[in-house]
């Protein structure tokens, strides 16, 4: 089994993505992890933007980021461990993929609800697709 030096996670505050967090934390000691929030602003409304314009919306996406990804990094020195954080805007599934490709990352982790076909089919899968399109292997944690 190769060595694994640099783990994503994908961290959006949801219970599943902190147990994928503390998965990695737990299963990967000696890695460096990077928890990774992806902000997608279709997800935000556009009714909010209608409300309260596109530059306080992407304010309070920005600030909503860093409280979850300092909400991680607490996570990470309750384990006395540290971790890096980063964020980017798009899609959240293509913006994990693109970040691992781009820093040489060994392992994805990713929490999954386990939705049903037929609710994939509808909703979509962020980790099912991550699963599909990452170049490096994807850990999913249910």
């Amino acid at each position: 089994m190769p060595e694994i030096d640099r783990l994503l996670v994908a961290f959006d505050g949801t219970p599943l993505a902190r147990k994928a967090l503390e998965h990695a934390l737990e299963t990967y000691p000696g890695a460096e992890i990077t928890a990774l929030h992806v902000v997608d602003y279709v997800e935000e409304s556009y009714g909010a933007e209608a409300l309260i314009g596109s530059e306080e919306l992407r304010k309070r996406a920005n600030d909503r980021s860093a409280s979850l990804l300092a909400s991680a990094k607490e996570t990470a020195a309750d384990r006395g461990r540290e971790i890096s954080t980063a964020t980017r805007v798009g899609k959240p599934a293509r913006q994990i993929v693109a970040y691992a490709e781009e820093h040489g990352v060994d392992t994805i982790v990713i929490g999954s609800h386990g939705r049903s076909l037929v609710a994939r089919a509808i909703l979509g899968s962020v980790a099912e697709t991550v699963v599909r399109r990452a170049p490096t292997p994807v850990v999913v944690v249910r």
